[in-house]
């Protein structure tokens, strides 16, 4: 009897949820700038700061902004923030157009470096920023990044 009492009240009070329990987190709308200027697609990425029980976050960013709803919010702390830039362009031969180049030859001797390009994974965030997300709902963040 005693630990169904004790039960209920750990539901009623804590939710007993541990880090599933995030029940802070608040709705975000985040501005990006690289270099002073509004990058059109990619990911900003934020990473909690000491003592911010918070998942890592992530959210789309699409011409400069971006935003998410409080169930996948931050909760509001200290984070570190990096940005990942999107690929430009819709499918690889629209990507190489815009460079002049054409699509490398996939036959059985194709070069190292062939290979190696085929491999290579998206950009990497160049800098990281600390920012506070306020204890606001929805949070207003704006990130600026320095030019690479």
């Amino acid at each position: 009897m005693l630990v169904a009492v004790v039960a209920i009240l750990c539901l009623l009070t804590t939710g007993c949820g541990g880090d599933d329990d995030l029940g802070g987190r608040v709705a975000i709308d985040v501005t990006v700038q690289v270099g002073g200027e509004t990058p059109e697609s990619g990911t900003l990425v934020l990473k909690p700061g000491r003592g911010v029980r918070s998942p890592l976050i992530r959210i789309p960013i699409s011409d400069g902004t971006g935003s998410l709803r409080a169930a996948k919010g931050p909760v509001p702390g200290s984070y570190n923030a990096s940005f990942r830039s999107g690929v430009a362009g819709g499918s690889i031969d629209e990507q190489l157009s815009k460079t002049g180049r054409e699509m490398p030859s996939f036959r059985a001797g194709a070069s190292a470096e062939n290979s190696q390009q085929r491999n290579r994974q998206a950009p990497k965030a160049k800098s990281e920023v600390s920012v506070s997300v306020p204890d606001e709902n929805p949070a207003t963040l704006t990130v600026s990044f320095d030019a690479a």
